[in-house]
């Protein structure tokens, strides 16, 4: 059981890293090819940003999982990435649903 937990943080990790990699570079892109001038590519490379702040949290949250060493420490680090993991989970909703207004109204 505890091989199958290591190996599932390894998991969700690289999943992660991989997630902040191209999300950098479809931001580099969108800045990179001047696609921000339409309100569409600013509304893309919103969801691209806080897809990116998300899976940092992420990365962050898994980092820190067995992190014992002083207890004060830890305390304030998960309060810390706790509310950065709700922080960004509501802006990538609203920004989601920013989109979807967007794309029905407009």
């Amino acid at each position: 059981s505890r091989n199958f937990s290591i190996s599932s943080h390894a998991v969700v990790t690289a999943a992660n890293v991989v997630s902040v990699l191209v999300c950098l570079l479809a931001a580099i892109l969108v800045l990179r090819l001047k696609l921000y001038k339409l309100l569409v590519y600013r509304l893309a490379l919103c969801q691209v940003l806080s897809a990116l702040a998300m899976a940092s949290v992420r990365v962050m949250q898994v980092m820190f999982i067995n992190y014992d060493d002083s207890p004060n420490i830890y305390g304030r680090i998960c309060i810390a990435i706790g509310f950065l993991a709700v922080y960004t989970q509501w802006m990538k909703l609203l920004f989601t649903m920013w989109v979807t207004f967007h794309l029905f109204c407009f």
